[in-house]
């Protein structure tokens, strides 16, 4: 596997091993080497979708609650115009609902709708053949190490999303 790095940045092995620096720095490496080399089907999802980054990021923060717009610009750092564009679009495209906040009329709630739930599994199916591409490229000892280091940190990561 191979990843440039800038001149201004050494590779992961001339950092500190086990430090933060260095596991972003093999991370970032691991997951472009995924994205460029797991299908090729990588970004034309977007296309086939016909969404854009901004829009995908909407829908991902719109996914499990509702949100405001205002509420959207924070969460994905966008200007409000920007973020009122994306949920227009999406909102227009039947992917996101838009409703009177029961408690203040004036504002205004978006939720995803189903269209919008299913354009972002076919978002994950296109992840995942890419991700099962590059998981068949592992020898089973490697997938048996990669599975085994995930997993305390996957399952963490599911006990919060609970509380």
């Amino acid at each position: 596997m191979q990843a440039s790095f800038s001149a201004a940045q050494p590779p992961p092995a001339a950092r500190e091993a086990g430090s933060a620096e260095a596991l972003a720095e093999e991370l970032l490496a691991l997951w472009r080497h995924v994205l460029t080399h797991g299908t090729a089907d990588s970004y034309a999802i977007f296309d086939e979708l016909e969404l854009t980054l901004t829009q995908v990021k909407a829908l991902h923060a719109l996914a499990d609650h509702e949100l405001t717009v205002k509420e959207v610009a924070e969460k994905l750092h966008l200007s409000l115009p920007g973020a009122s564009r994306a949920v227009d679009a999406l909102v227009e495209r039947e992917l996101l609902t838009r409703r009177e906040d029961r408690a203040d009329r004036r504002m205004k709630r978006l939720g995803c709708t189903p269209a919008g739930h299913q354009a972002l599994e076919r978002l994950d199916e296109s992840r995942l053949t890419g991700l099962e591409s590059f998981t068949a490229t592992l020898s089973s000892a490697q997938r048996k190490r990669l599975s085994a280091a995930l997993r305390p940190i996957l399952d963490e990561l599911h006990q919060e999303r609970e509380r």
